[in-house]
């Protein structure tokens, strides 16, 4: 175990679930004072004693970053008990599935409400605090499709485009001073973000392979908040294609829809609002199961087609 945060207060939304939650115990293992938040009491309590568990002092907040009064509450909490904020994480985010025009106007707000003005929420509460100290490092968690388009996902593009922009700006405007902003951009990651997401295809959503492990995403943004880069990338073929969408726009975006249609949505589901309006605490955990699926399901079946070539080139040699 290290002791790389030993002494310092991080602060984690989103972190009752995916990518926050593996964070926290990433950082707890690093000796991390921990403040965790996100809008699912049980399963926000459940991470906070798995971080205590690691050896970390850790407390939950239930906070919705949606909320401003809600956010300046929990920056006035961590600083009034703790004495500052060193590292922010800005994690929490919803997820949808549906064409632009499925897409409810209300829950298109709620998705840019969450991941987009949860950022700026936070960076107005934290900024006073951070100038005068002089020094704080804000962790955007975004996505490779803070770059990309994605079909079927036009509000989550949107905001995290958006956030994207945001902390670029930030990160323009603090240059030479202690204040540090930076993103991560992960691929497809291992969480349960498409099982509690909103879905309006009539269709199962399922990630777009290849699927990463939590927790490499979670060692990206303990990595991040250490050495800030402006973008650090997680998932090296989906960060491949960030070059291609320029390179070969017409191939880049010609093959978009296609891939969505048969490797993310597959199978009926009956449209459901998600964890858009209420958290589902019952659904929150640190992965959502894909990478142990895809080892279950298409490892297997990549020994046999190597297994079959073999015995294909056996043959032929004996001929």
């Amino acid at each position: 175990m290290g002791h790389r945060f030993r002494g310092k207060v991080v602060v984690i939304t989103g972190a009752s679930s995916g990518i926050g939650r593996a964070a926290a115990h990433e950082f707890a293992k690093q000796g991390a004072t921990l403040v965790l938040a996100a809008r699912g009491k049980e399963s926000l309590e459940a991470a906070a004693a798995e971080c205590r568990a690691l050896g970390a002092e850790a407390v939950a907040i239930p906070t919705d970053v949606a909320v401003e009064r809600q956010v300046d509450d929990l920056v006035a909490t961590v600083t009034a008990r703790f004495g500052r904020i060193d590292v922010f994480v800005g994690n929490a985010a919803l997820f949808v599935y549906g064409l632009f025009e499925q897409t409810p106007t209300e829950a298109f707000k709620r998705v840019v409400d969450t991941n987009l003005h949860g950022h700026v929420h936070a960076v107005k509460a934290l900024l006073p605090h951070w100038k005068q100290r002089g020094k704080g490092t804000y962790v955007l968690v975004g996505s490779i499709q803070s770059l990309l388009s994605a079909p079927y996902q036009s509000a989550y593009v949107t905001s995290k485009h958006a956030a994207l922009g945001l902390i670029d700006v930030l990160a323009d405007e603090h240059q030479g001073t202690g204040i540090r902003f930076g993103a991560v951009l992960p691929s497809t990651i291992d969480t349960p973000i498409y099982q509690n997401g909103a879905n309006y295809t009539d269709k199962a959503s399922h990630p777009l392979p290849p699927t990463v492990s939590v927790q490499r995403a979670a060692k990206a943004v303990v990595a991040q908040a250490v050495h800030p880069k402006r973008n650090r990338y997680v998932g090296r073929l989906q960060a491949s294609f960030v070059i291609a969408e320029f390179a070969v726009p017409w191939l880049f975006h010609r093959i978009t829809t296609p891939a969505v249609q048969i490797f993310a949505l597959r199978g009926h589901q009956a449209p459901t609002d998600g964890n858009l309006y209420a958290p589902n605490d019952a659904g929150n955990a640190t992965d959502g199961g894909w990478v142990a699926k895809r080892r279950r399901v298409t490892r297997p079946l990549v020994w046999l087609g190597l297994a079959g070539l073999v015995t294909l080139l056996v043959r032929r040699g004996r001929r």
